[in-house]
């Protein structure tokens, strides 16, 4: 009888420690079918003063676009919100490598995004391996940035791109010769230009002259002059920001009235608005226009846009916004609470953007591969539109 009501008792205790068992995991296992509710952070090293604040800008406008949109809409999930934490950098690289230290050090960052530069995101690819936190390219061109799983990008890199607007030029211009503006100092704008001066010289194009410059420059006239001594048929500009606007107004203030073909450098509305006409009519290649892309996704972020921020997207709010929606779709494939390890594994295995701009993004080895690219030019009156040969 002691035996049977210990026994009794025990059991009872069993089911019942059991059942509350059950009781504690039913709510567990439920939530793992997602990503937790909560707040997540991605440390955004912004680019908004030094040099190309310009277009640092619009990468910052378009990822602050995306995080009021995924927040709204829940797009991660059912409690979930992102939230954008800055920190200035100025495109320079011991800033920004210590903007990113920063974010490793705070844990309630979960990713990272960066660099305009390729120099800059060339300091900071290490830091974010060593640390094992993801960092996403949203703006730096020089191939092989990405280190998977931690480091990817969503750049198109301007190789394929302006391959094929160097093409179209063959094809349209019929140029005999093209003389080349180039930066010295920046080795990623080199490899564009010697990609151009490839397509060219296959062609049996010549090259008439080869002008060296520096990001610092701003007096064009002596640089102007020489390349329009070279005769050349086309004149190619593959330069930073700055100087490509600067190379351009000189160019036609001078009197040159030949054909000119330019980077998307030259794409920002700000680049206009400084520069002015003298940039109408030069093609340069572009993977997103609010004036001439057309994507459903496209003409519903470029409304948004001005409305949030009372001006229409670059290519560079375009790419920024893209970044942000990357990292939020690693985060929406994660069941339960992410680490900065699992969320870079997550990130590492997209094959496809799910929400972007452009319509489908595949993604290869960590590498954004845009299948399409459009060729550009300013109006007369500061409109973009399809680039069409005089």
């Amino acid at each position: 009888m002691t035996f049977s009501r210990t026994m009794t008792r025990g059991l009872r205790r069993a089911f019942i420690a059991a059942a509350a068992a059950g009781m504690v995991l039913a709510p567990l296992s439920a939530r793992a079918a997602g990503l937790a509710p909560g707040e997540y952070t991605i440390g955004f090293v912004t680019e908004n003063t030094g040099p190309i604040a310009a277009a640092g800008l619009s990468y910052h406008h378009g990822a602050q676009l995306a995080v009021d949109e995924i927040n709204a809409s829940g797009w991660m999930g059912q409690g979930t919100k992102l939230k954008l934490s800055e920190k200035e950098s100025g495109s320079d690289a011991a800033r920004g490598v210590q903007a990113l230290t920063q974010f490793i050090a705070d844990r309630n960052v979960i990713a990272t995004t960066c660099c305009i530069l390729s120099p800059v995101a060339g300091a900071m690819r290490p830091v974010a391996v060593n640390a094992k936190i993801p960092l996403v390219i949203y703006g730096a061109t020089i191939p092989g940035l990405p280190q998977l799983p931690y480091v990817t990008s969503i750049v198109g890199l301007p190789g394929p791109q302006e391959v094929k607007m160097t093409q179209r030029l063959v094809q349209e211009l019929k140029p005999k010769s093209v003389t080349y503006f180039v930066n010295a100092d920046n080795e990623a704008f080199q490899g564009r230009f010697k990609a151009a001066q490839k397509v060219m010289e296959d062609a049996g194009v010549k090259t008439a002259g080869v002008i060296s410059i520096l990001g610092s420059d701003t007096d064009f006239t002596a640089p102007a002059t020489q390349a329009m001594a070279t005769n050349a048929d086309l004149i190619m500009v593959w330069t930073t920001q700055t100087p490509a606007g600067g190379i351009i107004a000189a160019l036609r203030n001078r009197g040159y009235t030949g054909p000119i073909a330019a980077n998307d450098v030259i794409a920002p509305p700000p680049m206009f608005k400084k520069i002015g006409e003298p940039l109408a009519g030069v093609p340069f290649p572009v993977l997103f226009s609010a004036e001439i892309s057309d994507t459903p996704e496209a003409k519903k972020f470029i409304a948004d846009y001005q409305k949030r921020f009372n001006e229409l997207p670059d290519a560079y709010a375009a790419q920024g916004y893209t970044a942000i929606y990357y990292i939020a779709q690693g985060l929406k494939g994660t069941d339960g609470k992410p680490t900065r390890d699992g969320l870079a594994q997550k990130m590492a295995a997209i094959t496809n953007i799910e929400h972007n701009v452009y319509g489908e993004l595949p993604m290869k080895d960590g590498q954004a591969d845009f299948q399409k690219s459009l060729i550009g030019a300013w109006s007369k009156d500061g409109k973009v539109v399809a680039w069409e040969p005089k």
